[in-house]
């Protein structure tokens, strides 16, 4: 415990199994996202973290849905500098992907005060998982992904 009252690794201690995993597999997953970002074209990058195919993927895990989500924000929140958006919604769709579970990287932009910026997130079914359902209207999409 620190001098201030706070122990991350109590916080850790109280998940189960399965939140554990999937936060540590959220955390080095954006770690490597974030570094490929920087490190290489985005084409080669997006085709790594690609979800395997139909055909390749497990029996959709319905329930894992919620876990993913939290697991990837958590480990978002909790990392060694803040992420940003677009490797926060590649480990998101790489996690749904091996529960078999499809999901689109999607891209917008939106221009404000002459500003243009941009967001990533990732949609299943035409519906934004972990984030706002106004996102899509907010940022306008680039291209599918």
């Amino acid at each position: 415990m620190s001098a201030y009252g706070f122990d991350p690794l109590r916080r850790l201690r109280r998940l189960s199994r399965a939140e554990a995993w999937a936060f540590a597999r959220a955390w080095a997953l954006l770690l490597a996202a974030d570094l490929g970002l920087r490190l290489l074209p985005f084409p080669r990058l997006e085709r790594w973290l690609a979800p395997p195919s139909a055909g390749a993927a497990a029996a959709a895990e319905e329930a894992a849905v919620p876990r993913l989500v939290w697991a990837t924000a958590a480990a978002a929140r909790h990392h060694l500098y803040p992420m940003r958006c677009l490797p926060q919604a590649l480990c998101l769709r790489w996690l749904l992907g091996r529960h078999g579970i499809a999901a689109e990287l999607c891209i917008g932009v939106e221009r404000r005060r002459g500003e243009i910026r941009a967001h990533a997130w990732v949609e299943r079914d035409g519906r934004p998982v972990g984030d706002g359902p106004g996102v899509a209207q907010r940022w306008t999409p680039l291209r599918p992904v």
